[in-house]
């Protein structure tokens, strides 16, 4: 039995990460393959059963409120799913997590994971940076810094918010470059 690929893609926020998933998500449908997209239940900024980009790009997913929920509702195989894609993954519980995806690529299904690599504050998302260790691909991608232009690799949240995670986006974080951002 052939085992499955994990592909993570992560960076800061603005830079991409959903429309990246979006792009293989058609393509794979596109050469009639199964998919199954998954988002945590946290990530309601723009619909409940879709994946979206800011730009409003969608594509439809289960919103799930934890792995016992996805693993309930759906038989994770490789006959019933080419490629599992798993957006926002910074949400989901990080045990949880690696333990079904390691069981997905044993049992032959692809994984794509995309989320943010780090909070705003600079310190990494442990689900994101555990997927990133054991992945086959990284895609590390940039945004623009809405201060200066530059490559921007953070994060930087513009509200006064103390939590280390508040569901948001415009008006909420900007992406900044290293000279534009101040840990929050």
């Amino acid at each position: 039995m052939t085992t499955g690929k994990l592909k993570t893609i992560t960076g800061p926020m603005y830079a991409g990460k959903t429309s990246h998933i979006l792009q293989e998500i058609l393509w794979i449908n596109h050469c009639n393959h199964n998919v199954l997209v998954l988002k945590p239940g946290i990530d309601n900024r723009y619909s409940e059963d879709h994946i979206a980009t800011h730009d409003q790009l969608r594509f439809p997913c289960f919103s799930m409120r934890d792995w016992d929920q996805v693993l309930d509702k759906y038989n994770l195989k490789r006959y019933n799913y080419h490629t599992v894609f798993l957006d926002e993954v910074q949400f989901m519980d990080t045990k949880q997590t690696l333990d079904v995806v390691h069981q997905m690529l044993v049992d032959g299904i692809n994984v794509v994971a995309a989320g943010l690599n780090q909070d705003s504050r600079g310190q990494p998302f442990e689900t994101t940076a555990l997927l990133l260790a054991v992945s086959d691909e990284v895609k590390l991608i940039q945004s623009v810094c809405s201060v200066c232009g530059k490559n921007g690799t953070k994060t930087q949240r513009i509200d006064d918010v103390e939590d280390r995670v508040n569901v948001g986006s415009v008006g909420v974080y900007e992406p900044r470059c290293l000279d534009h951002w101040t840990p929050q």
